[in-house]
C-alpha cells in the first residue's frame, strides 16, 4: 500500500512541534517553576569520572521527553485539564498524562549530599557539590546546574589477606591473581563489593557450599597526608545452631562439601507434599561417563507406579556428580538442562547434610546428599496460531495448528506435527491469466504438512553417555510437504532432514545437517511459460523446472546475551552448504547417462550442485534498560556449478517485504540496477549484501517505537543480457545500493510482538542514473509481522 503523505508530515511535525513547546504553567501557583533540565560540570578538570554516574544520583528529574525533545506525557495532562469532565479526559490524565515536574529545591540539596557520598565511595573523600538554580521568570521554568569539586584519590597501597583457616586461605589464594583489587588503583567500595562475589562465586564452585559474601569484609588503614590506603580482607566464622544448648549458636570454620548421594524424584506432585513421604520404588542407575574405565556416577531414582523416563536420561543432564567437591556451576546449568528438555515444569535442586553416623570419613570434606525433584509437563500438547503478513501492500492471512507429545519414546523426545495453511493477495501484471483461480482477493495459496522428532542425544550409535555432558546435543529428524500456489505456477516440495546440534558453550552453538533433501516439482502456467520462453534465459527456466537438492549443511552461531544484565552484546550466525557433490561424483565415476540436455539426474529428476555461505552480524547497543540501537550486516554468495547453471529457487538471495529493504515487496528487489518492465519473476540473486540499523525506544507501556534505515542488494555473479546492469562488479557494486527509511511501531504483549513498520526509498538503483535519489517522491510502504526483524 503506498498514498503521498508529503502534506500528512509536514502537518504532523507541526503538531508535533507545538505539543514540543507546550509548557502550560497556568495552572502554577506562585513561586512554583517547571523544572526542565540538570547540568553537571566539573569546577575544575575533570578526575575521570563520567557525568553520566552521577546523573543517575539526581533525585528530581524532568518530565520524560518523547524522541529527546517531545514531552508528550506533559502534553497529555495538560490538555486534560481544558473541557469539561468525562472518562477520556480523566484516562488521559491519569493513565497517559504525566504531572509537571515542579522545582524543589530542598531534592536539589539532597542531591549534591548524595553525589558527595558516590564520590567518597569512589575514593574522593570529602569533595564538595554545590547547586545553583537558574530562574526563567517569563516562562515559569527553572534548570539546576550542579558544580562539582572533587578531592585527590586515595589510593590502595598494599593488599594484605588475613585469614585465620590455613586451608580456606589456601583457596582464596589461588583466585587472587584474577582479583579485582589492584595495587596502586583509586579506592572503590562498589568494586570492593564486586570482589566478595567474585571470591563468593570461587569458592561455591570449589566445595563451599553455603558461603555467601557478607562473610568477607574488608578492614582499611589510611593515611590522610599521603592518601594512601592498607587494605585487609578478612573472612568471619560462620554461625551454626548450638548441637548442645537450644537456643545458642556456636562458631566454626568453613568447610568444604562434597557430594554423597544424588536423589531424584521424577514424578514429584507439588500439590501433594505428603505423598513424596510415602515409601518408593528405588532403581539405581550406574553411569560410565566418557569411557567405561572412568568413576562411576550413582543415581537414586525414587519413584511410584510405572517408571516413565528412562533414567539416562535424567543422569545425562544432571551435572552433578556423586563423590566430587560441591560445584554452583554445575547446579545452575542442571536447572537449565531440565528446562531445555521439556518433558518437566518445574525442577528443584535442594541440599542437606546426611547424618554424621551414616557418612565416612571423607578427609576433610563434609558431606551433602543432593535432592531434585521434577513435575512432569503434561506430555499432549495443542496449539492454533493465526497471523497476518503484509509485504509493500500484499496482504496475507496464515494460520497452524499444532500437536507436540512431549517424551513420545519415553528417553524425552518431543514429536511434533503442524498443519499450515496460508493465502496472500500479491500484485501481478499478467492480466491475460484468466485461468488464475482467486478466493475473495487472494491469489496466492500455501498448504503443507511437517512431522519432527528432537532426541535430547546425539542418534548414532554410541552411547550417550561417551560424549561430555556440557554438550547438551540435541538429533533431530523431520519430514514434510508443501504445496504453494502462486499467480505465475504450482509448486510441491518434499523434505526430510536429519541434523544434529550441541552446544560448545554459553556463548557458542553448532549444528550439522549431513541430510537435507528437498525434491521440488514446479509447474509454471502456460502464460507464464510463453514468458519464459520470449526471454529465453536458460537460468531463470532453470529456475522453474523441477530439480533435487541434496544438501549438507553447517551453521555456527555466537551469542552473548546475558538476559539478567543490561549490556551490549553481539549475534552471530554463519551458514555453510553445498549439495550434489557427493552424486556429482559417483555419476562421473560411473559415467552415467545425461538426460537430453547434458544433465546427470536422480530418479528422473535433475539434482542441483552449488555451493553457498551467508553470515548475518548483530549489534545491540542497550542505550538504556529501555532503548536500543541495532546493528545488522548480511551478506552471502552462492556459486552454482557442475550440474547447476543457476542456484535453486529456494537458494537464492532475496529482499523486500517485512524484515529487511522494506521499501520494496519481497523478492520486488534487484538484481544489481535490473530494472523489472513489468514480468512476473522473483528478483533473485548470486550474491546479497544488506546493512541495517534500527532504533527502538518505548513510547507508552506495551506500546513501543522504532525509527530505521536499510541498505542493500542483490546480484548476479556473472553478465546476463536479459538483466542489464545486474551483475557484481567492485567499481559499481557501490552504486546500485537501494535505501530507504522508515518508522514503526511495535505493541510488545512480552508473549509476543506485532509489528508495522512504514519505509519509504530513499535511493532506487533500478531508475536512470541521476534519478536514483527518489526520496522527494514521497512514496511510503507498510508492512507488518510478527516478532523484530531482527
Amino acid at each position: 500500500m503506498k498514498a503521498r503523505l508529503f502534506f500528512p508530515l509536514f502537518a504532523g511535525l507541526a503538531l508535533l512541534l507545538a505539543m514540543a513547546s507546550c509548557s502550560n504553567t497556568r495552572h502554577f501557583t506562585e513561586g512554583q517553576y517547571l523544572m526542565t533540565q540538570n547540568w553537571i560540570a566539573y569546577a575544575d578538570k575533570n578526575p575521570g569520572i563520567q557525568t553520566s554516574e552521577l546523573h543517575g544520583l539526581i533525585q528530581q528529574k524532568p518530565n520524560k521527553k518523547f524522541l529527546g525533545f517531545l514531552r508528550f506525557k506533559l502534553w497529555a495532562y495538560n490538555a486534560s485539564l481544558n473541557g469539561k469532565d468525562s472518562k477520556f479526559r480523566n484516562w488521559l490524565e491519569n493513565t497517559v498524562g504525566e504531572r509537571p515536574v515542579i522545582l524543589d529545591t530542598s531534592m536539589a540539596e539532597a542531591t549534591c549530599k548524595e553525589m558527595e557520598k558516590y564520590l567518597g565511595n569512589v575514593g574522593y573523600f570529602y569533595s564538595d557539590v554545590r547547586y545553583l538554580a537558574v530562574y526563567k521568570k517569563n516562562s515559569r521554568r527553572a534548570h539546576i546546574h550542579y558544580e562539582v569539586t572533587p578531592t585527590s584519590p586515595y589510593r590502595i597501597k598494599s593488599i594484605n589477606y588475613d585469614i585465620e583457616d590455613p586451608e580456606f586461605a589456601g583457596w582464596v589464594s589461588k583466585t587472587a591473581k584474577h582479583s579485582l583489587i589492584k595495587e596502586g588503583k583509586t579506592y572503590n567500595v562498589y568494586t570492593l563489593d564486586d570482589e566478595r562475589e567474585r571470591i563468593t562465586k570461587y569458592l561455591n564452585n570449589n566445595g563451599y557450599y553455603g558461603f555467601v559474601k557478607d562473610y568477607i569484609f574488608f578492614e582499611v588503614d589510611s593515611t590522610h597526608n599521603s592518601k594512601e590506603m592498607d587494605l585487609h580482607i578478612k573472612v568471619k566464622n560462620r554461625t551454626m545452631p548450638d548441637p548442645d544448648s537450644i537456643g545458642k549458636f556456636i562458631e566454626e570454620r568453613h568447610y568444604r562439601y562434597e557430594i554423597d548421594k544424588v536423589v531424584i524424584y521424577p514424578n514429584y506432585d507439588p500439590a501433594k507434599p505428603l505423598l513424596q513421604e510415602a515409601p518408593h520404588d528405588t532403581l539405581i542407575k550406574e553411569i560410565h561417563q566418557i569411557n567405561r574405565n572412568s568413576p562411576a556416577n550413582y543415581y537414586f531414582v525414587l519413584y511410584r507406579g510405572k517408571l516413565r523416563v528412562n533414567p539416562k536420561i535424567l543422569a545425562q543432564n544432571i551435572l552433578i556428580e556423586n563423590d566430587e567437591p560441591y560445584n554452583l556451576r554445575d547446579v545452575q546449568e542442571t536447572f537449565k538442562r531440565f528446562g531445555y528438555l521439556n518433558i518437566y515444569r518445574f525442577a528443584n535442586i535442594s541440599f542437606e547434610e546426611p547424618l554424621p553416623k551414616l557418612v565416612p570419613d571423607s578427609g576433610g570434606f563434609k558431606k551433602l546428599d543432593c535432592k531434585i525433584h521434577l513435575q512432569r509437563a503434561p506430555v499432549h500438547q495443542y496449539s492454533i496460531e493465526a497471523e497476518g503478513t503484509n509485504s509493500g501492500g500484499d496482504l496475507g492471512l496464515g494460520g497452524n495448528l499444532t500437536y507436540r507429545n512431549r517424551n513420545i519414546f519415553r528417553n524425552g523426545e518431543i514429536f511434533q506435527i503442524k498443519l499450515r495453511g496460508a493465502m496472500e493477495a500479491q500484485r501481478t501484471t499478467n492480466t491475460a491469466d484468466e485461468s488464475q483461480q482467486t478466493f475473495l482477493f487472494f491469489n496466492t495459496f500455501e498448504w503443507g504438512i511437517q512431522a519432527e522428532v528432537s532426541f535430547p542425544r546425539f542418534l548414532i550409535p554410541v552411547k550417550m553417555e561417551r560424549f561430555p555432558k556440557y554438550f547438551r546435543p540435541i538429533t533431530t529428524v523431520s519430514a514434510g510437504f508443501n504445496f504453494r500456489r502462486r499467480p505465475t505456477y504450482d509448486r510441491y516440495i518434499l523434505n526430510f532432514t536429519f541434523g544434529y546440534k550441541w552446544q560448545e558453550s554459553a556463548y557458542k552453538a553448532h549444528i550439522i545437517q549431513p541430510f537435507n533433501i528437498s525434491s521440488v516439482k514446479m509447474y509454471p502456467t502456460p502464460e507464464f511459460t510463453r514468458e519464459l520462453e520470449e526471454i529465453d534465459d536458460s537460468r531463470l527456466k532453470n529456475q522453474y523446472t523441477d530439480h533435487l537438492i541434496t544438501a549438507l549443511q553447517y551453521s555456527f552461531i555466537y551469542n552473548n546475551q546475558d538476559i539478567k544484565k543490561v549490556k551490549d552484546f553481539i549475534y552471530f550466525r554463519g551458514d555453510i552448504e553445498t549439495s550434489g557433490n557427493l552424486f556429482y561424483l559417483f555419476n562421473n565415476m560411473l559415467e552415467s547417462e545425461t538426460d537430453s540436455a547434458g544433465y546427470y539426474t536422480i530418479t528422473g529428476i535433475r539434482y542441483a550442485q552449488y555451493a553457498r555461505l551467508e553470515t548475518d552480524f548483530r549489534y545491540y547497543w542497550m542505550v538504556s534498560r529501555t532503548n536500543q540501537v541495532v546493528f545488522r550486516l548480511l551478506s552471502g554468495v552462492g556459486i552454482p556449478y557442475g550440474n547447476s547453471d543457476a542456484l535453486p529457487f529456494e537458494k537464492g538471495f532475496y529482499l523486500g517485504g517485512a524484515n529487511s529493504m522494506r521499501a520494496w515487496i519481497y523478492r520486488g528487489l534487484g538484481p544489481g540496477g535490473f530494472a523489472n518492465p513489468g514480468i512476473n519473476i522473483d528478483q533473485m540473486g548470486d550474491i546479497v549484501l544488506e546493512t541495517n540499523i534500527e532504533y527502538r525506544f518505548p513510547i507508552y507501556s506495551f506500546f513501543k517505537g522504532a525509527v530505521f534505515i536499510d541498505a542493500g542488494n542483490v546480484w548476479l555473479l556473472n553478465a546476463n543480457a536479459n538483466f542489464p546492469e545486474a551483475e557484481f562488479r567492485l567499481n559499481t557494486f557501490y552504486k546500485q545500493i537501494a535505501m530507504d527509511a522508515g518508522v514503526g511501531f511495535r505493541f510488545d504483549f512480552k508473549f509476543f510482538i506485532f509489528r508495522v513498520d512504514f519505509a519509504v526509498r530513499m535511493r532506487d538503483p533500478s531508475k536512470p542514473p541521476g534519478d536514483t535519489w527518489v526520496a522527494d517522491k514521497g512514496i511510503w510502504f507498510w508492512n507488518f509481522g510478527i516478532g523484530y526483524p531482527f
